[in-house]
């Protein structure tokens, strides 16, 4: 097996594609060469207690295995499966086992060939798949002998006979292509761009997504490229059940099912630093996981996470170039570059980097960034994998703060506030916020034998905050004009420690396929935070009049400390999990885990927490296109604060728990033309903390909440050229019991409807082929402002666009964000602290690929 196959197959999801065959190529007597390979390449390795010990530990093992292996640094040769059973899947039936196929497409030079059509036929018999960015493909059949043809614009066809074995390790052919006679290197896509078909979130292991017992949605980089996508806040906006936005400015907020899910965004399968603003210049796709996840991944929100997969080096050499400029003074030019480092291509870098610097509608705010993303793999054998991944990333700018309810969205007796209206002050490096993140990471992959494997991740994290004077408002006069505020500052250091091991043995029992997966994962934050504010016990509120401001009127206050901490967060959890299929086409995956939590904080008791989360859920494939699904899990997350215990000091919190029960169809229709996934859900949120009125600053854990729903995503690509994704969702999350919320009482900006839309056409022949149009849109339905819900947002709908033109290696594009300039409030907190949304937004983009 070659060094590219590897790679593409266990860090790039395969996207299907379909395409109309109008007459059988000449089938070839030769039998191209094929290899065996473990789909899921399970997680392994150094167990330490210190992150230098894991550290070291890898690359002592490293060494042994390069000495081990060294006879196989070299490009392997395919190696021709014995004992392939023959025949063709019966025309229509459902697979029972399927089978994965996978490879990468390469050009005569070794490079991965994009977009390149994929088709297996057997008789009546027929499946497609399309290779993403960097030449990888991957889908699912019966076991039998099939011809299987390559085409991509620019290449001539090929055609050969490939044999998919009937074991569960999975099949890998590497087809390669001819330079044709085309000139004109212009590309449209022919497969379903916004379709996925495999995802490893769900389970930690590849497996098709039809037999993963969970609701996945994924946002790919084809989407998020072609809406021009910025911000999480944007690619979220494609997913059913998310409501993303939040009350303040550069901070990632979303609601998944109805509760918040903010502030626990994970990368690569690790826990991210803090949720500030994730840069989506360094992803390949993000997954939103729904539901609980608390089985595989530990402490989690009940609603669902979200997990960023970054870019990982591909064997192949290319550099993409872009340069993008719009309103308010936007400018952000970025690369992506990849290249192999060594003859013999077991030895690849890749290389993703962007500056950024802009204003925003808000008067005297701005931001700037710089991010560097530098990654390599290193294959120095076909059983051995080392990703090498870093990250370095400044940000600084004067933030904006949110604005009251009245005058915003609610009625005011002065007029309406203008969204562009600044709050704080303009004195030096007032509303100053500054952030620096370090990283490196690595993720180690070791096959054992044919059937065990194991994995290793881990990330090893630096950060650090400041917050310079930034002005909170207080609260808002009698005469709806004035409002008042006082300044904080913030300076905090810390770090993020954390390694995820396990072990993955795929074999079968007594005549049915297990997918066994046994892992433990530890993480580590010791983190430093000091406050400054005003003397909270005799404040001075400093007002503003929000209608005629006037900066500088206020006497500069002298600000007291507030707060010194010093925390250390410490979790380990041990888990569990099989994926079983048996006959009939049906699949049940079980497991758990168990979580020890502690938090160690100085001058406090340490507050220490055990939680067990359970996980079951069945696929039953009852028809070849679609998919039935049920499952049970509970999650587990610890919370802060205390209850009262007749001591000054109180007791912590209990970890708040819930549970859901899920079940939904996965159908792909059309030979993968149209993919849809339903799904109808109740989730059960308990141990929520409410105000103690007996006690002043004190908890009790009586809250209860629920959510019911219903949720809707398809992707169709109805004719060449043309994409479409369409999701809506129906979320009735509200309180069932609290002690100062009445029953019935909506959560938190969770609307009840949301509805998204996005198609994009291209052109694919003639004078303008190469030029491509979108258009898309979201509506909200209204939602509760606070707690409380005394005041609602609004509902509101918005319009977005794109015009692009490809030729050659050239592309220009055009996109338009709320397209017709619509006003509303995209999130808040209670009556004065509400975030107006984006304006209208123009961005310009020239990008060149070589």
């Amino acid at each position: 097996m070659d060094c590219s196959s590897l790679l593409v197959c266990c860090a790039v999801s395969g996207r299907r594609g379909w395409k109309q065959i109008r007459k059988t190529p000449e089938i070839h007597d030769k039998l191209k060469g094929f290899s065996r390979m473990t789909l899921k390449l399970g997680k392994a390795g150094l167990l330490a207690c210190a992150p230098w010990m894991a550290l070291m530990g890898l690359v002592a093992g490293a060494g042994l295995l390069w000495a081990e292996d060294g006879k196989n640094t070299a490009e392997m040769p395919a190696v021709v499966a014995e004992n392939v059973p023959a025949g063709c899947p019966a025309p229509g039936a459902a697979t029972a086992p399927l089978r994965r196929l996978s490879g990468v497409v390469t050009d005569p030079s070794g490079a991965g060939v994009a977009h390149a059509e994929l088709t297996l036929t057997c008789d009546a018999f027929q499946a497609t798949a399309t290779s993403d960015a960097a030449g990888s493909f991957s889908l699912a059949v019966p076991a039998g002998r099939y011809q299987m043809v390559v085409e991509s614009k620019g290449f001539g066809s090929t055609t050969q006979s490939v044999a998919v074995e009937d074991t569960a390790t999975g099949t890998i052919v590497n087809p390669k292509l001819q330079m044709g006679h085309v000139t004109s290197s212009v590309t449209v896509t022919a497969g379903n761009e916004y379709a996925t078909s495999v995802s490893n979130g769900g389970t930690k292991t590849e497996l098709p997504l039809n037999e993963v017992p969970q609701s996945i949605s994924e946002v790919n980089r084809q989407q998020m490229d072609a809406e021009g996508v910025v911000t999480l806040e944007q690619a979220l906006r494609n997913v059913s059940g998310v409501m993303a936005g939040g009350y303040y400015d550069n901070y990632d907020y979303y609601r998944i099912r109805g509760f918040d899910a903010s502030f626990n965004t994970y990368i690569d399968g690790l826990r991210s630093g803090n949720g500030v603003s994730e840069e989506m210049w360094g992803l390949e796709s993000v997954e939103v996981l729904k539901g609980p996840s608390s089985a595989l991944y530990g402490q989690s929100p009940l609603g669902g996470l979200v997990n960023l997969v970054t870019r990982k080096p591909v064997p192949a050499n290319f550099a993409h170039v872009q340069l993008t400029g719009g309103s308010f003074n936007f400018i952000d030019p970025a690369v992506d570059a990849g290249r192999e480092l060594n003859s013999s291509g077991t030895l690849y870098g890749r290389f993703a980097g962007l500056f950024h610097s802009a204003d925003t509608f808000v008067d005297y705010t701005h931001r700037n960034r710089y991010y560097l993303e530098p990654s390599l793999t290193w294959r120095p054998s076909p059983s051995t994998q080392l990703t090498l991944l870093g990250r370095a990333e400044r940000d600084n700018g004067r933030m904006a703060m949110p604005l009251p309810a009245v005058g915003l969205i609610l009625p005011n007796p002065n007029g309406q506030i203008p969204i562009s209206r600044y709050i704080g002050e303009l004195e030096d490096h007032a509303n100053g916020l500054a952030q620096a993140t370090q990283q490196i990471g690595y993720q180690l992959t070791q096959k054992l034998t044919d059937s065990i494997s194991l994995h290793q991740n881990a990330r090893f994290a630096w950060y650090q905050e400041d917050w310079n004077r930034l002005y909170y408002p207080a609260y808002l006069s009698s005469d709806d004009r004035t409002l008042y505020r006082y300044p904080l500052s913030w300076h905090g250091p810390w770090q993020a420690h954390e390694v995820d091991t396990n072990f993955e043995l795929r074999h079968s029992f007594f005549g049915m396929e297990h997918d066994v997966l046994a892992g433990l994962d530890v993480y580590r934050s010791p983190s430093t935070g000091i406050g400054y504010s005003i003397n909270f016990a005799d404040p001075v509120y400093e007002p503003l009049d929000l209608f005629h401001p006037v900066y500088g009127a206020n006497p500069i206050q002298q600000l007291v400390l507030y707060s010194d901490t010093f925390t250390v967060t410490q979790y380990m959890g041990v888990y569990l999990q099989d994926h079983v299929r048996l006959p009939h086409h049906i699949t049940v995956t079980a497991g758990g885990r168990i979580d020890f939590a502690k938090n160690e904080s100085r001058g406090e008791a340490n507050q220490n927490g055990t939680g067990e989360t359970p996980r079951v859920g069945v696929t039953w494939e009852a028809i070849p296109s679609t998919t039935f699904y049920a499952s049970f899990s509970k999650s587990y997350l610890p919370q802060s604060g205390s209850v009262y215990n007749g001591t000054t000091s109180g007791s912590y919190l209990p970890p708040e728990r819930g549970q859901q029960w899920e079940g939904g169809t996965k159908s792909s229709f059309w030979g993968g033309r149209v993919t849809a996934t339903t799904a109808i859900f109740q989730l059960n949120r308990n141990n929520v903390a409410t105000t103690d009125e007996t006690h002043p600053n004190y908890y009790v854990v009586t809250g209860a909440q629920r959510s019911r729903g219903v949720e809707f995503e398809t992707a169709l690509h109805p004719m060449t050229g043309w994409n479409v994704t369409a999701a809506y969702s129906y979320v009735n999350a509200e309180v069932t019991k609290d002690t100062t919320i009445a029953s019935g009482t909506p959560t938190l900006n969770a609307p009840r409807n949301i509805l998204n839309l996005w198609t994009t056409y291209e052109i694919p022949r003639g004078v303008v082929r190469g030029l491509a149009f979108g258009v898309g849109g979201h509506h909200y339905t209204d939602q509760a402002g606070d707690l409380e819900n005394s005041f609602q947002l609004p509902g509101y709908g918005l319009m977005e666009t794109s015009v692009s033109y490809h030729r050659g290696h050239a592309l220009w594009q055009f996109n338009a964000e709320n397209l017709l300039n619509e006003r509303y409030a995209s999130g808040s907190y209670n009556d004065i602290y509400v975030k107006p949304g984006d304006p209208r937004t123009l961005h310009a983009t020239m990008s060149w690929n070589f």
